[in-house]
């Protein structure tokens, strides 16, 4: 059993990127409120720190990026100029990612409903290393390759069934993804890797599995690959001496979300040398893949509001935004504290602050922390919230007619520039389909036109 050590925090990793105050309100002038802006620099630095992170690992190493956090083709962009891989698990994240400049090669494929039709649907335009699931799934696989021809380069995603201090939690048993390494069912590791063995057309890669999502302790993934690198010795004894050319960590790496979280470093000085003991013990200089979303895009980007009004009871005071959980609907869903910060001169405030939405719910409240400096917030001011890149456009809604803000980018040259327009309201109603409704009226008041 790998030393169960206490995870070290290293630093708080809020404190880039960083605008200007000037730069802030001459985009409000500009664009409106709410609005949201990618600093690029801050995407790059995330690869580069998270390759760094694992510079030492005697086999060769590959990040992924998995584009659920954000689809913004901004943001896919820039990391497909980093060349680094891709974690997607829909066919629709496939289209944009070729539309951006993507290859299918740099594609490992997690699908969750693991149809027939969705993998000869991406085996045609490309992808070749795929992640199975479930037995069903695999026999989909199996069907899908036949029609389409070529190899297949198969991972069997696990569950290792592991203790994990978490904000979301993935590795229960009996969980909704993977197939445990235990079990003797059909649904097993064992019993998935027997027929990829078998089955001709199918190379057998290796193993993913994905721990949870906000992960405070590095030390379950020591006993994860612990656990795998026990049952690959076993299932080697049973089927032979199968290859591993590729072992996929997934994600679960924490943005701060303005508290002090563990550092890509910690994470790595947990399993560095555990990684390169079993490429020792199995005879093997595999691939590792660690996958990430949330952690390379939360902290590029802020949501840029403004304060529409204030108001006071005895001791409590509310602060009314421009904004709402429609924006950043993980503050309702996970209650994420978002580092947020009055524009100009926030301060910390000396009474009981209320942080609310624009939006007539009562779950329309933005949690705030102890580092939230919203003392000084005056109507007119700005209210800026940090560490939003991750799953907020791409849940956002637009609950009471509230159209798309617009999406912004400092480039690395520093220059800003429109990633996503924003719209207007003819914009969102003709969307919601007003146009045909208006269109169906109109034909139902000419004479002689069936209604």
């Amino acid at each position: 059993m790998p030393e169960n050590r206490a995870p070290t925090v290293s630093r708080l990793r809020n404190v880039t990127p960083k605008f200007s105050d000037q730069e802030l309100f001459s985009l409000a002038e500009k664009f409106g409120t709410p609005y949201f802006l990618i600093d690029e620099a801050a995407l790059r630095k995330n690869v580069s720190e998270l390759e760094q992170a694992y510079q030492n690992f005697k086999g060769h190493f590959r990040v992924a990026y998995s584009i659920k956090a954000n689809h913004n083709p901004s943001v896919i962009k820039t990391f497909v100029s980093e060349g680094i891989m891709f974690d997607l698990t829909a066919s629709n994240e496939l289209y944009f990612l070729l539309k951006c400049g993507g290859s299918a090669e740099s594609v490992i494929y997690t699908s969750i409903t693991e149809t027939m039709a969705e993998y000869e649907h991406i085996m045609k335009l490309g992808v070749r290393k795929i992640v199975v699931s479930s037995y069903n799934g695999l026999v989909n696989l199996i069907e899908a390759r036949e029609r389409v021809g070529g190899d297949v380069e198969v991972l069997i995603r696990v569950n290792p069934e592991v203790s994990v201090k978490a904000e979301l939690r993935f590795s229960i048993k009996h969980g909704k993804f993977g197939v445990p390494l235990d079990s003797a069912d059909e649904d097993s590791a064992l019993s998935l890797l027997r027929k990829i063995l078998s089955t001709p057309g199918l190379r057998f890669e290796g193993f993913h599995f994905h721990l949870g999502s906000q992960i405070e302790d590095p030390s379950c993934f020591g006993v994860a690959l612990e656990k795998l690198e026990s049952f690959i010795l076993g299932a080697r004894r049973e089927l032979g001496n199968f290859p591993i050319r590729t072992i996929d960590m997934g994600g679960g790496l924490p943005a701060p979300y303005g508290k002090t979280v563990p550092s890509v470093a910690d994470f790595s000085s947990q399993v560095l040398e555990q990684l390169n003991s079993i490429s020792e013990n199995l005879g093997e200089k595999f691939t590792l893949i660690v996958e990430s979303g949330r952690f390379l895009s939360a902290e590029s980007t802020i949501l840029v509001s403004r304060v529409v009004n204030v108001k006071r009871f005895d001791e409590t005071r509310y602060v009314y935004v421009d904004a709402g959980y429609h924006n950043l609907l993980d503050s309702a869903l996970l209650r994420h504290e978002y580092p947020v910060e009055v524009i100009p001169g926030g301060t910390s405030s000396p009474r009981k602050t209320v942080l609310s939405g624009r939006l007539c719910d009562a779950l329309d409240i933005f949690p705030t922390s102890s580092r939230s400096k919203l003392g000084g917030a005056e109507v007119g001011k700005l209210v800026v919230f940090r560490d939003v890149g991750a799953y907020s456009f791409v849940l956002g809604s637009q609950f009471h007619c509230q159209p798309k803000p617009y999406i912004l980018m400092r480039n690395a040259q520093g220059n800003h520039i429109v990633v996503r327009k924003g719209q207007d309201l003819e914009e969102l109603f003709t969307e919601e389909g007003g146009d045909l409704i208006n269109h169906k009226a109109k034909r139902s008041a000419l004479p002689g036109q069936p209604t």
